[in-house]
Order: structure tokens, then sequence, then C-alpha cells
């Protein structure tokens, strides 16, 4: 199943639990590069329901104007050919965006899915501050998941401007009474890369590995421990990512509680294997 119907798939049935909804679970993180990769996420999940995405970006170090381009999840490029252009004209200033914004909800190449954009810094050479939103919510105006009483499932994370070479992971996962954990995996550069993956159970007994091979400016996303195909998997644990040895991949992960919470974080990354997303390689 590819990342668009599997995160729907997953959506869908996480609503059709019922689960309560007390309050967004954020997990902010600190990244602020001229280029970032950014999630996408806009998924009609029928009676005006959307998990969809709204962004923030903020001219934290001087002016500037940034250039968004997006993916669907089958590396192709959707929206605007040209993308679309966010001008911040003052220090501090801030702007805000959805997936309609950047006309990629009209675009029949996505309409609905998952995919990802690069955000890349076309005029000057500062950095960028950036906030990506997930949620469900009925109000798809902008900045509308962040302002409506509806909007269930907030999470909210940054702008990624950093891919590894080497180790990455993710620190807790858990599937115990009903959570579900989605691995989202990028490669926003144009080499093939592939990664390896593998499972630890909380006390770091090695339970599996798997490998999965990302094109350039392609994604993927895992159910864990599900992916892994195991007859009995652990119900808690931790992701251990390792790539080829050349730059290539960073990504998020979604862990859904049964008590309605989500955390949207982004995937630890090595400081000692990491290198800043090249202008050079921007779409």
């Amino acid at each position: 199943m590819s990342a668009s119907p599997f995160f729907k798939a997953t959506i869908v049935g996480i609503l059709f639990l019922g689960l309560v909804v007390l309050g967004p679970a954020s997990a902010s993180a600190g990244n602020m590069f001229r280029e970032q990769a950014l999630f996408l996420a806009h998924i009609n999940l029928g009676g005006g329901q959307f998990f969809t995405t709204n962004y923030v970006f903020a001219a934290t170090e001087g002016t500037g104007s940034i250039n968004v381009k997006c993916f669907n999840d089958q590396f192709q490029r959707i929206g605007p050919l040209l993308g679309v252009n966010v001008a911040l004209s003052a220090t501090g200033q801030v702007a805000q965006h959805t997936p309609t914004t950047f006309g990629v909800t009209i675009d029949p190449l996505f309409a609905s899915g998952v995919g990802w954009c690069w955000a890349d810094t076309i005029v000057g050479s500062n950095d960028f501050n950036s906030q990506i939103t997930v949620g469900v919510t009925t109000d798809l105006s902008v900045g509308g998941i962040l302002n409506s009483s509806s909007s269930s499932y907030i999470s909210t994370n940054s702008g990624l401007g950093e891919t590894s070479s080497l180790f990455g992971g993710v620190p807790f996962f858990t599937t115990a009474n009903g959570g579900v954990h989605v691995l989202h995996l990028i490669n926003p550069l144009t080499t093939t890369r592939t990664v390896s993956v593998q499972l630890f159970d909380t006390n770091g007994n090695p339970q599996g590995t798997i490998s999965r091979t990302l094109n350039g400016r392609a994604q993927i996303a895992l159910s864990i421990p599900a992916a892994f195909g195991l007859a009995s998997p652990p119900t808690s644990g931790s992701i251990r990512i390792q790539g080829p040895g050349a730059q290539g991949y960073l990504g998020w992960y979604f862990q859904f509680f049964p008590n309605g919470r989500m955390i949207f974080n982004s995937v630890g990354l090595d400081g000692d294997t990491t290198a800043q997303l090249p202008p050079a390689e921007a779409p």
C-alpha cells in the first residue's frame, strides 16, 4: 500500500474507534535553515473532515522570499510548476499557508493524500523558521486547524533542513491498548538511497530488520511494528535507522495514543553524520 492510502486507512481507523480527544499533544523542534523539507497531508475523511496540514513561516534571521514546491507519494511534482512564493519583507514577519494555498489540492496527481514539499530561500540567504501543524479539522482556511474548536489530533513540529548518511531513530513506539505508530521517511535528494530499519523492544533486544529503497524525492510510510512481519512483535520499544553512508534521508513519526492524543515529531538524526539540504538540489 502506498503512503496515501496507508495514511488514510490509519486515520479513518483511529476515528472509527471513537477516541475521545483530550487536547493537542505538541512536539516542537528547533530547525532554522534556508532549505527545509515539509510534511504534506490533505486526506478527505468524509463528513467534511480532513486530516491536513497548516504551515507558518517566520523571517527570524531577516527578510527574504521562500519558494515552495511539492511532491506526491509517487515522487511526482504537484502544484504550480514554478511553485508558490512566500514573501517575508520584514524581519520577524509571519506568513501562513495550507495545502490549498500551495495549489496541490486541485492537482489531479494529488487532490487528497500525503506528500512533502521543499521550501527554498530564493531571495537573500537568510534562514527561516517553520511550523507544521497536523490534525483533523473541518476548517480548511489558513490557520483554521489552529483556531477551530472542532479540530482534533493536533500536533506541531518543524520543517527539516538536514539529512543523515548513517544513524537516526525513534526513541519510543507503542501499540499498547490500541496505540498506532507510523514512521514516515523521505529522500529529498535526487539520488536513490537504501536504508535499513531495525526494531528493538524496550530492553534493547533486536526484533528484526527491514530494508527499504527510497528513490529520489520519494517517501515511504511504515506501520510499526507490523512492517517487520513478526509473529510476536513487541508492543513497545525503539527504532534505529541506518543510511548507506551517503546523505539521503530524513523524516517524521506519528504516535497515536488511545486517549486521543497524537505525537508528531521528527526522526532523531546523529549530528556527526548529518548535512544541510544543498540549495543546488532544490527542485
